[in-house]
C-alpha cells in the first residue's frame, strides 16, 4: 500500500514539472537570451541595494516561486547574470554593465552572456564563421550530451539568443555565426549635416597665393569680374599680404612674388 502511495505521489510530480525541466544529461538556459535580459531588467533593479532572498526574487523578478522561477533563475545564472545563494540573490558585474550600457556597447557584452553557458559556448565554437542547419545543431548539443528529448529545445535558444546577440543571422532553418570577438557595429553617425539657410560655417581659409591667379584669371575671362550670367559681382574682400624680407631671402622668388602681387593689384 505505502509503494503505491509512493509511485502515485512521483507521478503526480511528474505530471507537475515545468515543460523542459530537468531530463538529465548536460543542462542549458531553458530560455532564449532575449527573456532573460527581460528578467535581468528586474534583478538589477530589485538589488541595486544588495542581494534578496530566493523566495523573494522568484515572486518578484520571476513572478512565480515555483519550478519555473527555478528554471528561469537558472538559466540567468548560467548567461552570467545571477549570482549569490537561496539567501541573497543578486544581479552580476555583468547584468549591471548590460543594464546600463549605451546601444554601442551592448553587442559585446550580450556575446559575453550568451557564451558564459557552456553549452552554447561549445556550439559556437564548433559552428563560428560557418552556416549551419538547426539539425546540425541539434545533433552537436546530443553529442554534448543533452538529453535526447531535448535537443531541439536546445537548438532552437541557442540560434534566437545568437541572433539576440548580435553573433548569427537566420536564414529558415539555417543560421550563420561569426567568428569569437566579433559583434555588430552600430550605424555610423552621419559626418556632416545640412545647414539652414543662413547658417554659418565659419569664416573660408585663405588659399595659397599660387591659387590667386587662377581664380582671379577666370573671373578677368567673364569681363568686369561679372559671372557668366551676367550677375554683378560680388563685393570684393579686402585681402591683407605679410611679406618678411631679409638678407637671407631668395632674390628671384621675392621678385616672382612681388611681380604677381602687383598684377592682381594686392600692392
Amino acid at each position: 500500500m505505502a509503494d503505491a502511495e509512493k509511485n502515485t505521489t512521483a507521478a503526480t510530480n511528474a505530471k507537475k514539472a515545468p515543460k523542459g525541466g530537468r531530463k538529465g544529461g548536460t543542462t542549458f538556459p531553458r530560455i532564449t537570451l532575449e527573456k532573460a535580459l527581460q528578467y535581468s531588467d528586474k534583478l538589477v533593479s530589485k538589488t541595486h541595494t544588495g542581494g534578496l532572498p530566493e523566495s523573494t526574487i522568484l515572486a518578484g523578478v520571476f513572478g512565480t516561486s515555483g519550478p519555473d522561477g527555478q528554471v528561469r533563475a537558472s538559466a540567468l545564472r548560467q548567461y552570467g547574470l545571477l549570482e549569490g545563494d537561496k539567501t541573497a540573490y543578486t544581479a552580476t558585474p555583468l547584468a549591471r554593465e548590460i543594464d546600463a550600457a549605451l546601444d554601442e556597447e551592448k553587442p559585446a557584452l550580450l556575446q559575453k552572456a550568451l557564451l558564459s553557458a557552456k553549452l552554447f559556448q561549445e556550439i559556437f565554437q564548433t559552428f563560428q564563421d560557418d552556416t549551419v542547419s538547426r539539425a546540425k545543431i541539434r545533433q552537436r548539443a546530443q553529442a554534448l550530451k543533452v538529453h535526447p528529448d531535448s535537443a531541439e529545445e536546445a537548438a532552437g535558444i541557442f540560434m534566437e539568443s545568437a541572433v539576440t546577440a548580435g553573433i548569427g543571422t537566420m536564414d529558415g532553418e539555417n543560421i550563420t555565426l561569426l567568428t569569437a570577438g566579433a559583434v555588430v557595429a552600430p550605424p555610423a553617425a552621419a559626418a556632416t549635416e545640412e545647414l539652414d539657410e543662413g547658417e554659418s560655417i565659419g569664416e573660408p581659409e585663405m588659399p595659397p597665393l599660387g591659387d590667386l591667379g587662377a581664380s582671379t584669371g577666370a573671373a578677368a575671362k567673364n569681363g568686369s569680374g561679372s559671372d557668366p550670367q551676367g550677375q554683378p559681382p560680388a563685393a570684393k574682400s579686402v585681402v591683407t599680404v605679410n611679406l618678411t624680407v631679409d638678407s637671407s631671402s631668395d632674390p628671384d622668388k621675392l621678385e616672382k612674388q612681388l611681380k604677381l602681387l602687383k598684377q592682381f593689384g594686392l600692392v
